[in-house]
């Protein structure tokens, strides 16, 4: 597990107070002996203060990764939360210790985490696996539990009690996904959405890039710019508590960067602004950046995004779009996953 972004004490905190090496402890129970859970507890535990620089453990943090992705006993690197801090560090990893591994290596995470997802994904050593974080799901409980319905006055109950009722085995089922998918379990959740733009055959192939569209833009014009190339390839974009304007320079962006002659489509995720839902308004943007003469398709999903319930989207993988409805589409994981860990054997 790993902490490279924002601190972990908040997460805990909820969890009940557990320290760092206790919730260690209890990952490895959920888990089973077949891993070996490992994280750094200083990491998890560091202070931040955004008026000075948010974190000074840059080299620690990137040092953290890089030690995990070289080691070929690591079959997996879980983020614990994003938040921020972490896309400055990039420069202080050595990705080509990607190259020199004999074994597949998964990177589980999402917003902050985009680059780290796709930087892994790209690789033909790594999985990318764009995938809500453990500690997201404070929010996104609470966020869930304020949008519904009014219940009777004996059932009244605050997000946070919602949230509080339910975190712990949200936590827990979280990391047997993590499982599930590194042991290549079929019947995985195909994500469910609309198709609002464009032609799409009954039946097609998709792989995805991309993620959270704030941090996927700093990888435009960089070395890392080949890692989210959309060439070919559907654009996945979501973000949360921006404004609408400063989202429509984030899709000027990609505009100037050719990004819309280049990709087969876009998968629409959630955005949204404290309690105002943005996604129409996004959608409204984008007719101002896709090209006027191809039309761009488009498919809007609720299961994607910082939301909660949030499914896992693999990145840089094969995937299949199938119509489910008279405009909607699922978007199915392969028939056969890649299975990273064969149970039971070294």
């Amino acid at each position: 597990m790993i902490a490279p972004a924002a601190p972990c004490r908040s997460f805990f905190s909820a969890l009940g107070g557990c320290s760092a090496q206790e919730f260690v402890a209890d990952v490895q129970e959920w888990v089973g002996a077949t891993y070996e859970v490992t994280a750094d507890a200083a990491l998890m535990n560091a202070d931040e203060d955004e008026l000075a620089g948010g974190r000074t453990d840059d080299r620690q943090r990137a040092d953290d990764i890089e030690q995990a992705l070289a080691d070929d006993a690591v079959v997996a690197v879980v983020a614990l939360r994003g938040g921020a801090w972490f896309t400055r560090i990039l420069p202080l990893i050595d990705f080509s210790v990607l190259d020199r591994r004999t074994k597949p290596v998964a990177a589980f995470g999402f917003s902050e985490l985009t680059t780290l997802v796709n930087i892994v994904g790209a690789n033909r050593r790594g999985l990318g696996y764009y995938a809500l974080t453990p500690g997201f799901l404070v929010y996104g409980l609470k966020h869930h539990a304020a949008e519904l319905p009014p219940l009777g006055a004996g059932d009244a109950h605050s997000p946070n009690e919602w949230m509080q009722k339910r975190l712990s085995a949200e936590v827990k089922g979280f990391f047997l996904d993590v499982v599930d998918i590194l042991e290549g379990v079929d019947q995985r959740k195909a994500i469910e959405a609309r198709h609002v733009r464009g032609r799409l055959s009954d039946a097609c192939a998709a792989t995805f890039v991309g993620g959270n569209l704030t941090v996927l833009s700093t990888l435009i014009g960089s070395r890392y710019a080949s890692c989210v190339n959309p060439n070919g390839r559907w654009l996945v974009l979501e973000d949360y508590n921006d404004k609408p304007e400063r989202i429509d320079r984030f899709l000027a962006h990609l505009t100037l960067a050719g990004y819309w002659d280049a990709c087969e489509g876009v998968l629409l995720g959630d955005f949204h602004q404290n309690a105002r839902n943005l996604t129409d308004a996004v959608l409204a943007m984008l007719e101002f950046h896709l090209p006027v003469d191809s039309p761009t398709p488009i498919l809007v999903t609720k299961e994607i995004g910082h939301i909660w319930p949030a499914y896992t989207l693999p990145l840089h993988q094969p995937m299949t779009l199938r119509r489910s409805g008279e405009a909607s589409y699922s978007i199915q994981w392969p028939t056969t996953s890649p299975a990273i860990v064969q149970k039971g054997v070294d």
